[in-house]
């Protein structure tokens, strides 16, 4: 009986693709003329979603990853059920339920969505797009426009391999992080900068991050053979480079806090050594995000930092003491306007779905918090022009006696969205001056825009405590619908020049069942 049921799971997979291609390809134009080549039909962004389901959903059930498989399928039945063709609607529903069957852990894979008793606390917070405002003043490397993609490869797909991380998530990375021990002879005995790493990161067209801890405490760091020739290697190095010296300096677990004022002497020395030696090297300083009180005591002060960096975590999982103080936004908000000028890069970022100390898992919450940062935050801070992951295995999370496991490749749920969301035009695959995305713009709040003329790029912060994300969100005006989504970060394009500027825009979120979760009506900018 189990092989029958998924022999006809499997041809249900096959007849869902169908029923995708047939409405991708149900408005294509035919060609009048076989022999003259036609412009290729656009793609609408629901077909691309759908299209992205059923990619994914082949793929997972080819790897018997039946909690991912059982939750796309229910994406899907949730969409038929948004155009009312409830027949397949339930077919799928059924699909899915066969397919968390084959689960033992399906407990812990249940949707993490928003419930009628939590309406009260909702809030929709829309944003536009509008063009990026030219500037003379960039720091080095900043990008004029867009979020430069990076990663920790320690997870246990990629391994430390940077070659592999393309392939294992589907799209180029701009930063390679990497760590250096202070006085820690690299793999070559006469270097000190990492050489290997810094050509593998060349042959990829990156740049690398590097976390360059002094060990053994700030009385070891001078103006000596060793600075010098890390900086002549960093120069030599030919790519970007990022250095993120002595970080997390808030924090009582490295050896170089506690001292202000001569963390501030040695940053600034680092700083003139770099600037004499290696006019590739940005200089990161980059606090935690907690403890935020002592922060400001450790700032070296503008000429000596182009990048702000900080680390910034999600582990308390959705029954955190600290509720949803625990999150990105929370934790980041009080962060943002610190250091007004300077671009920000989240130098350390990850979101634990498991914690090791207590055997619970919370995958569901780490899939929110992940749309959190790459879906909300990246848009809604436009002076956040890199996120590198710290994508960190289980087995080396054990080895290094640590609670939180991060590893993307091990959370189905926030594997498949981070693998979707880092394909927008938003994030860029190459570090270089003046680096932009394609349309060159940037998301400001709604109501700091003004009269909007043409096509712009529309998104709305939902906001559900503890990270929940709805199914769908719906734009309209004078109850005809604009435009619908059922992604993160719940964008569409709107023509503002054939909407009434005296009619309200109307946001509505839905759940699976297409149940009305939240709804806001906000006047057209004048």
């Amino acid at each position: 009986m189990r092989k029958i049921s998924l022999l006809v799971a499997s041809l249900f997979v096959v007849y869902i693709v169908y029923v995708v291609q047939f409405h991708l390809n149900r408005n294509s134009v035919p060609l009048i003329n076989p022999l003259v080549e036609a412009e290729p039909v656009p793609i609408s962004p629901v077909n691309q979603t759908l299209a992205w389901w059923d990619q994914q959903l082949a793929d997972t059930v080819s790897k018997s990853e039946w909690r991912a498989a059982a939750d796309l399928v229910s994406r899907k039945a949730a969409y038929y059920r948004s155009v009312n063709e409830l027949e397949q609607a339930n077919a799928a529903e059924d699909l899915s339920k066969q397919y968390l069957a084959h689960d033992s852990s399906v407990s812990v894979s249940a949707a993490f969505e928003p419930t009628t008793a939590e309406l009260q606390t909702v809030t929709l917070e829309p944003y536009v797009s509008v063009p990026s405002a030219a500037s003379a003043t960039l720091a080095k490397f900043e990008p004029q426009s867009g979020v430069y993609l990076g990663m920790l490869g320690a997870d246990k797909r990629v391994g430390f391999n940077m070659n592999n991380i393309e392939s294992v998530y589907g799209r180029k990375h701009a930063i390679y992080l990497s760590y250096v021990g202070w006085r820690k002879v690299q793999t070559n005995p006469t270097s000190y900068f990492p050489i290997k790493t810094a050509e593998t990161v060349k042959a990829l067209g990156g740049a690398l991050q590097i976390g360059w801890e002094p060990r053994y405490g700030l009385d070891d760091v001078q103006d000596d053979e060793y600075v010098r020739t890390f900086a002549r290697e960093a120069k030599a190095s030919g790519i970007p480079v990022f250095l993120r010296y002595a970080s997390e300096m808030n924090g009582a677990w490295v050896p170089w806090h506690g001292d202000p004022k001569k963390y501030i002497e040695k940053f600034r020395l680092i700083h003139k050594i770099m600037k004499e030696e290696a006019p590739n090297v940005v200089m990161v300083w980059s606090p935690n995000f907690m403890p935020m009180n002592n922060i400001d005591d450790y700032y070296p002060g503008d000429e000596y930092v182009d990048w702000i960096g900080y680390s910034l975590y999600a582990v308390g999982g959705p029954e955190d003491k600290i509720g949803d103080k625990s999150g990105f936004l929370q934790s980041f908000q009080p962060l943002s306007g610190k250091f007004p000028g300077k671009p920000i890069m989240i130098s350390e970022g990850a979101v634990s779905h498991y914690n090791l100390t207590t055997n619970q898992s919370y995958e569901r919450w780490a899939e929110g918090q992940l749309g959190d940062l790459y879906g909300y935050l990246a848009r809604m801070y436009p002076r956040v022009k890199a996120i590198t992951y710290f994508n960190f295995g289980k087995e080396r999370a054990i080895r290094s006696k640590m609670d939180a496991v991060y590893d993307l490749g091990e959370n189905p749920f926030a594997d498949l969205l981070y693998r979707r969301s880092i394909q927008h035009d938003l994030f860029l695959s190459r570090v270089e001056e003046g680096a932009r995305t394609h349309e060159n713009s940037t998301y400001i709040p709604w109501s700091q825009a003004s009269k909007l003329q043409g096509k712009h790029k529309l998104f709305t912060h939902v906001s559900f405590p503890q990270s929940k994300h709805p199914f769908a969100i719906v734009y309209y005006q004078d109850g005809k619908q604009l435009g619908i989504t059922y992604e993160l970060p719940w964008e569409i394009e709107l023509d503002f020049s054939k909407l009434d500027p005296s009619l309200p825009l109307t946001i509505t979120a839905f759940n699976r069942s297409m149940e009305k979760l939240a709804e806001a009506s906000i006047p057209l900018p004048k």
